[in-house]
């Protein structure tokens, strides 16, 4: 879809006046790669987003994408809020310091801004996948001490505790930035710990412990939006609301949905904004879990979330973290036709009768555009999502799939050629080539659609699986979308709705099997330990163990092997066939251990094929990744929205515009965090 895009200044006449400049610029326009982070580049891949078609939404449509492109950027700072005790008192610090910076020399500039990009990234000093912390690549304490120095000297002001001086408070976070020994895990939910205590997640008070929790209601327990603070031997529960903890953006975002509930597209989504807006005053997940059944049932050009959403950085699986988005729909042909189909696939399932389910709704799933993520979004972007994660909503209402066009579309084609001369088998260099990119679209599509949505639990099973299982349930629900989509790429459906011929089928399933095995391989460039962490790593991790080992037994065949070449590895799929048995067995292991609650066999399983890593792999893949210079990761830089202003003040038109790099935008968000002008 070609577009056309304008920069804009304002007032209005200056902008009708710069029209043709701009339209000379064109080139520049920030999008794709931007920079790249780390020694010789290979920490992040800064992209620039596109959004073609933006500027074909109704005037309307503009008015609201711009209503909640502000309520996401006032959320922003609530993740790191929620990633560490003094995460947000870190990125404010280095940011006052950044604009206070004149007569600092450029060396030690150059490592405050290199380290606040990686905050700014990771919404604090904890690798976003990994969930341990990381150091300055240059900054040292001497270097912050002096640039805190120079800072004040120039007028800057830092927040102080009560009774604390700069000098305090510069020891009081060195060690959260300097020592990697100092709680350096965000997320540990090994085995044999005590999850809370050992984890630095600002969800609970450093001295919060898992018994703690225990003596707690299970209505506390179970809380969606709720911090555990310890006041003397005493757990408070502090709940996510205005009045009460984070009162002051819950404010300002419920400011900006109050201008967007006049616009809404429909019914649903207007109600669903209300009981939004009503959830952020009183803090009743009542009123969540209504805004989620409406959000689900809106299918809409406008869509957005805004809230305490996915559960991953909670040890325990129950807490969500604010993530926010604003996005408007692309082509969504195929992935409806998908959808269509989801009673089709829900009863080809390789798993027992009684967890089909034997009814299902259609699905909404729409590709879409994202204008802005912040949050748990954003910089750091998921390719797609199925919403929303209660049970019982699922079942009784369905989900919607979306998946993020511009986001999966953004890449370096350089790195693309590089990593895969480097970590593929030669044989399959073409096949990568040609069918990749249909495989990696079908993947997301079907783990997101038929994935998540399937399945049903035990009729007597008491309570939602997500809380029997505990701190192994985001990873077992990762795994299980992703298997049904291998599991599924051979049915002729999806020759039938326009996924692919049936002459490519063979080539897109050979091709959707090497990328997904061996891209888990690649992924170990990442890794500082050998213990994989993160949900969706810990999926992708079980299914590539499993089918080397030959499953439980360790005496099936499922066609796949670790080949050596010169001293490297590379996974080799020998039978796809033999590989759909092994992943048939994954997915009727994964279904029944969530259809039955069962925390000790998914604890056990994940243990066993989804945590450990081959240390000689894992050291082979990192030698041949900074031989390439690959980036590890990718961040992503949005679109920004320019209100253009009537001569009463009203928001008269939304230009998008493509300037901003990560510095630009992050700082500019601090600025806007509890805003509630239209400029």
């Amino acid at each position: 879809m070609l577009s056309k895009n304008f920069r804009v200044l304002i007032p209005f006449l200056v902008f009708l006046v710069l029209i043709p400049a701009c339209a000379k610029r064109k080139e520049h326009r920030m999008v794709s790669e931007l920079e790249r982070l780390g020694p010789e580049g290979r920490d992040y891949l800064i992209l620039g987003v596109d959004a073609p078609g933006f500027e074909v939404l109704t005037l309307e449509q503009k008015k609201l994408a711009y209503y909640l492109y502000r309520a996401a950027i006032a959320g922003n700072d609530l993740m790191y809020f929620q990633n560490h005790r003094y995460a947000l008192e870190i990125k404010n610090m280095l940011e006052t310091i950044y604009l206070h910076s004149d007569g600092l020399d450029e060396d030690s500039k150059n490592a405050i801004h290199d380290y606040l990009k990686y905050i700014w990234i990771n919404h604090g000093q904890y690798q976003h996948y990994t969930h341990e912390k990381f150091l300055p690549n240059f900054l040292t304490p001497e270097i912050l001490k002096k640039a805190v120095e120079q800072a004040e000297k120039n007028g800057a002001q830092f927040s102080l505790m009560e009774e604390e001086t700069l000098s305090n408070k510069l020891a009081r976070l060195q060690p959260d930035i300097f020592d990697r020994n100092i709680e350096s895990i965000s997320v540990n939910q090994q085995e044999g710990v005590d999850i809370i205590a050992e984890s630095a997640i600002n969800l609970y008070s450093p001295d919060v412990t898992e018994k703690d929790l225990d003596q707690l209601p299970d209505f506390w327990k179970n809380k969606l939006n709720v911090r555990f603070a310890k006041i003397g031997s005493k757990v408070v529960p502090q709940e996510y609301k205005i009045g009460g903890l984070y009162s002051d953006y819950l404010q300002t975002i419920v400011s900006w949905l109050e201008k967007a509930l006049p616009l809404a597209e429909n019914e649903e989504q207007a109600k669903g904004l209300r009981a939004l807006i009503d959830y952020y005053k009183t803090g009743d997940e009542a009123l969540f879990r209504e805004y989620s059944i409406l959000w689900l049932k809106s299918n809409t050009t406008i869509d957005y979330l805004n809230g305490f959403i996915e559960q991953y950085m909670d040890p325990r699986g129950v807490i969500g973290q604010f993530e926010a988005n604003v996005s408007y729909v692309a082509d969504s042909k195929l992935i409806d036709k998908l959808a269509e189909n989801a009673l089709y696939f829900e009863q080809k399932m390789p798993w027992p009768d009684k967890y089909k389910r034997s009814q299902i709704d259609k699905p909404v799933a729409n590709v879409v555009n994202v204008i802005v993520e912040t949050g748990d979004s954003g910089p750091i972007s998921p390719a797609a999502y199925n919403l929303p994660n209660y049970a019982d909503i699922r079942r009784d209402h369905g989900s919607k799939n979306i998946i993020l066009l511009n986001i999966e579309s953004a890449r370096s084609e350089e790195i693309d050629d590089a990593m895969v001369n480097e970590f593929y088998l030669r044989e399959y260099h073409e096949l990568y080539k040609k069918y990749q990119p249909i495989a990696r679209r079908w993947l997301v599509y079907m783990h997101e659609v038929i994935g998540h949505g399937s399945g049903q639990p035990e009729p007597n099973l008491k309570a939602d699986p997500r809380a029997l299982i505990g701190r192994a349930y985001n990873a077992l629900e990762e795994c299980r979308a992703d298997v049904v989509a291998l599991y599924h790429i051979f049915d002729d459906k999806l020759v039938e709705i326009g996924a692919f011929t049936k002459k490519e089928q063979d080539d897109v399933t050979l091709a959707m099997f090497v990328y997904y095995l061996q891209d888990n391989l690649y992924d170990y460039r990442s890794l500082e330990s050998d213990v994989v962490r993160e949900a969706h790593d810990r999926g992708e991790q079980l299914v590539m163990s499993f089918l080397l080992e030959g499953g439980e037994n360790g005496d099936q065949d499922y066609g796949v092997e670790m080949v050596e070449k010169n001293g490297d590895f590379y996974i080799k799929v020998n039978d796809v066939n033999k590989a759909r048995a092994g992943i048939a067995a994954i997915l009727d292991k994964l279904q029944t251990l969530k259809a039955t609650g069962d925390s000790e066999g998914t604890a056990e399983f994940f243990e066993r094929f989804g945590t450990q890593v081959n240390p000689e792999w894992r050291e082979n893949i990192k030698k041949r990744a900074e031989k390439i210079a690959v980036p590890n990761y990718k961040a992503f830089v949005f679109p920004q929205l320019i209100p253009i202003v009537g001569e009463n003040g009203e928001l008269a038109d939304v230009k998008i515009a493509f300037e901003e790099d990560l510095t630009a935008q992050q700082l500019r968000f601090s600025r806007l965090r509890f805003n509630m002008e239209i400029l």
